[in-house]
C-alpha cells in the first residue's frame, strides 16, 4: 500500500496586517462587553524568540484560557447566559486577538497613517512612529482554532493528550 507524503497546512505565512481602525473597533467592542476583564497580554522578546527559534517552529498560536475552573452551577449559568446572548439577543460574535509590537517604555508600536501625495487618492500610507526602526504593524487575520486547517487536537485545545 502506497502512502502519500503529508504536507503541512501551516506555512509560516499565516496572519496579515489589519487597519488600525479595525483593531481599535474590535478591542473597543471587547472592552464594552467585558468591562472588568483583562484586555491584553504582553510577552517579552526573549520568550517569543525562544519559541520561534525552536526547530521547525513557523509562528505562535495564542490560546484563550482561564486560570480558575467553573463549578457545575457556574457552568450551567454560563451556558444559560450564552444561550440568551446567542439565541434570544441574536448576538453572534467572533472572538478576535489583536497583536502589536511593544516598545521598551511599554507603549504600543502603532502605525501612524497619513495620506501622501505619492499615494493614489484616498489610499493610506504608513510612516514610522517616532523612535521606530521598522514598519509598525497591528496584526490579526490569524487562523482561529477550531475552524482552521492545522488546529491541534491536544491538551491545550481540549482535544487529546498531546
Amino acid at each position: 500500500m502506497e502512502t502519500q507524503e503529508q504536507r503541512s497546512v501551516i506555512t509560516g505565512n499565516e496572519g496579515a496586517p489589519i487597519e488600525l481602525n479595525d483593531a481599535v473597533s474590535w478591542t473597543t467592542n471587547y472592552r464594552r462587553r467585558n468591562p472588568n476583564a483583562v484586555i491584553s497580554q504582553f510577552f517579552g522578546r526573549t520568550i517569543l524568540s525562544k519559541i520561534l527559534e525552536q526547530d521547525g517552529c513557523l509562528g505562535i498560536r495564542i490560546y484563550f484560557a482561564n486560570e480558575k475552573h467553573l463549578s457545575g452551577w457556574q457552568s450551567f449559568f454560563v451556558g444559560v447566559g450564552n444561550f440568551f446572548i446567542k439565541v434570544v439577543a441574536n448576538v453572534h460574535d467572533e472572538k478576535r486577538v489583536v497583536i502589536v509590537g511593544v516598545k521598551d517604555d511599554g507603549k504600543d508600536q502603532l502605525p501612524h497613517s497619513t495620506t501622501s501625495d505619492a499615494a493614489p487618492a484616498g489610499e493610506k500610507t504608513f510612516k514610522l512612529m517616532a523612535g521606530g526602526s521598522a514598519s509598525n504593524v497591528v496584526a490579526d487575520r490569524s487562523h482561529p482554532c477550531p475552524g482552521s486547517a492545522g488546529c491541534p487536537k491536544g491538551k491545550l485545545s481540549g482535544g487529546g493528550d498531546d
